[in-house]
C-alpha cells in the first residue's frame, strides 16, 4: 500500500518553497493585525462584570444583571426563596406525550440582592427548554436554554439574576409545543 505525501495534497501546482513563503507571509500578516488590535484596545476601560458578591454588597442593575446567584459561595442564593410557582401544560409534545404538566416554572427572589431569576424543573418532560426572567419596569430579561431531563442531572435549569426591585415574571417554553408565563410579582 502506498501512502500519499500530505504536503503534496495541499497544492500540487505550487512548489514547496513557494508554499513556505506564502505561509510565512500569512503568519506575519496575522501577527501585525494582532499587534494593531492590541494597540487600540490597550487604553480601553475594562468592562464591569456582574457578580453575586458585588450584587450582595451593592444591589443594582450593573452589579446584579447577569450574575449567577449560586456563585461566590451563594451570596445571593442563601436568603432566596420561591415567590411564584406554576405548572406549564403542553399543547402537544411528541417527546413528552401530553399530560398534566411538562415543567414547573419558579420565580426566585433574593431580598439581600434585590434580584430575581427564573428556574424550571422537569415534571416528566425531557427535551430542549428555555427559562426566562423578565423585569417589568423596562422589559429587560435573561434566558437560559438547555436540555431538560426528567431523570438526570439536568432536571432543573435556571437563569442568571436580574435586578428587579419592582415586578418580575418567569416563563418557560420548548420553542415549539408548550410555553407559558406566570403572573408579574
Amino acid at each position: 500500500m502506498r501512502i500519499r505525501d500530505r504536503r503534496a495534497a495541499t497544492d500540487p501546482q505550487q512548489p514547496s518553497a513557494a508554499r513556505g513563503r506564502a505561509r510565512r507571509a500569512l503568519l506575519a500578516g496575522s501577527g501585525a493585525l494582532l499587534a494593531l488590535a492590541a494597540q487600540f484596545t490597550a487604553g480601553a476601560p475594562a468592562a464591569h462584570a456582574a457578580s453575586a458578591a458585588a450584587c450582595a454588597a451593592s444591589p443594582s442593575s450593573a452589579n446584579c444583571d447577569g450574575a449567577d446567584a449560586a456563585a461566590d459561595g451563594g451570596a445571593c442564593l442563601n436568603d432566596a426563596f420561591v415567590v411564584a410557582s406554576y405548572p406549564v401544560v403542553p399543547h402537544y409534545d411528541s417527546n413528552y406525550g401530553g399530560g398534566p404538566a411538562a415543567v414547573k416554572v419558579e420565580l426566585w427572589w433574593s431580598p439581600k440582592c434585590r434580584s430575581n431569576w427564573g428556574r424550571i424543573v422537569s415534571t416528566g418532560y425531557s427535551g430542549d427548554a428555555t427559562v426566562f426572567v423578565w423585569r417589568q419596569a423596562d422589559g429587560a430579561h435573561r434566558a437560559y436554554h438547555h436540555w431538560l431531563d426528567s431523570s438526570g442531572y439536568w432536571g432543573a435549569i435556571y437563569t442568571d439574576m436580574l435586578y428587579s426591585p419592582g415586578a418580575a415574571e418567569a416563563c418557560a417554553d420548548d420553542g415549539a409545543s408548550w410555553g407559558g408565563c406566570g403572573p408579574w410579582v
